[in-house]
């Protein structure tokens, strides 16, 4: 799950502070909602800035990632999810997020 605000900036140095604290106010909500939805055994939270941090997306933006005992630890993946099965995993999230973190 991708946390991205409205307002352009390329990465950490340049956001500004209010957008900052809506983007880590939001991520508990997020966590909840992944948390009810597909019980993880934790979530990793991610935020790169840079190329050589491994930034390929130059808009601020934070990572929600559950996580499973055993999983290897790795931010992107080259494998593109099943479509049908991200869709309804999207309107399970919405439905979450609605009932409230």
């Amino acid at each position: 799950m991708l946390i991205v605000p409205k307002a352009h900036c390329d990465g950490l140095f340049t956001a500004e502070p209010q957008d900052l604290r809506e983007v880590i106010a939001r991520s508990r909500d997020v966590a909840h909602a992944l948390r009810r939805v597909l019980a993880p055994d934790g979530i990793g939270v991610f935020q790169l800035n840079g190329a050589a941090a491994g930034q390929t997306v130059f808009h601020y933006h934070m990572h929600l990632i559950p996580r499973h005992h055993g999983d290897g630890l790795q931010v992107h993946s080259r494998t593109p999810g099943d479509p049908a099965r991200l869709a309804d995993l999207a309107r399970q999230l919405a439905k979450a997020l609605d009932a409230g973190a």
